[in-house]
């Protein structure tokens, strides 16, 4: 008997391509246990997974939206900015986060050498093996820092060294949001500002809403209903689409499971109907 259930979507997964730890097959195995009905795989500055889990959602007849989170900054803060169905084959947004992949290769190599002069040794050999062919990111550095010992969760490394107030910490992409999205848009895709309560300001919302910003995370696995209802009377008020997940990362981050964060499937049709609505283009939204 077809199960009578709402469809849902978890809008919000990493893979070993960037910094989760599990094969994007496995994660679309993991997406079925969890009864979703579409997901979207969003590693950090690379589409690369997109193939493989794109071949295993065909098998287990689960939707896969393509997208991305991509990395920028604002008055030194990072801001992270989802992209859905992207277009893969657009080759100046592949060629844009290829530079964004070599930027997140120096600033890997700056936090390592800060490590060292805090007598934390670890290795560019060692955090680079451990991101393997993806993007690599902090929590492969404080995957180093677990194994060395230093630390006894990635969240210690994060909060200790690697967090934005650590010792070791160095500024991420320094690409403004206002071009992430342009670029986003240019390749089809819709930009979605991403688990907005860790900017700590709703103004930089607004402001992103007049450069051309498409859609809020309101729903994430840090989000207290307090938070999350916030955030569903803002994007109300300025006209924003609304989507949600779990933010999954595999052990790599203490983190939700997939599908701790579910959203209903309208959600999923709201942001084609957009797409149907709005040719390739940088305008602001209402």
């Amino acid at each position: 008997m077809a199960s009578t259930l709402p469809k849902t979507a978890d809008l919000h997964l990493h893979t070993c391509y960037s910094d989760g730890t599990e094969r994007p097959r496995r994660v679309v195995e993991l997406a079925r246990e969890a009864g979703l009905a579409a997901i979207a795989i969003t590693d950090h500055d690379i589409l690369d997974g997109y193939p493989e889990a794109k071949t295993a959602a065909q098998e287990y007849g689960l939707e896969l939206i393509p997208g991305l989170e991509m990395s920028a900054s604002c008055d030194g803060r990072e801001v992270h900015v989802l992209g859905f169905f992207v277009d893969l084959a657009h080759a100046p947004f592949q060629q844009l986060l290829a530079e964004q992949r070599t930027r997140r290769v120096a600033r890997i190599r700056e936090m390592i050498a800060r490590l060292q002069q805090l007598n934390l040794p670890v290795t560019e050999e060692e955090v680079f093996a451990i991101a393997g062919e993806g993007a690599v990111g902090r929590p492969h550095v404080a995957q180093a820092m677990l194994q060395r010992g230093y630390v006894s969760t990635v969240k210690e490394a994060f909060d200790r060294y690697i967090g934005a107030d650590g010792p070791a910490y160095i500024a991420g992409s320094p690409l403004a949001p206002r071009a992430a999205m342009a670029a986003i848009r240019e390749a089809g895709g819709i930009p979605v500002l991403a688990h907005p309560v860790f900017l700590k300001d709703d103004s930089v919302i607004e402001q992103m809403c007049r450069e051309g910003l498409a859609g809020l995370e309101v729903y994430h696995s840090s989000h207290t209903p307090d938070v999350v209802r916030r955030y569903e009377l803002l994007a109300e008020r300025l006209g924003l689409l609304k989507t949600g997940g779990s933010d999954y990362h595999g052990i790599s981050k203490e983190g939700a499971p997939i599908g701790s964060v579910k959203v209903p499937y309208l959600l999923v049709e709201a942001l084609k109907q957009w797409k149907r609505a709005h040719p390739t283009t940088n305008a602001s939204c209402a």
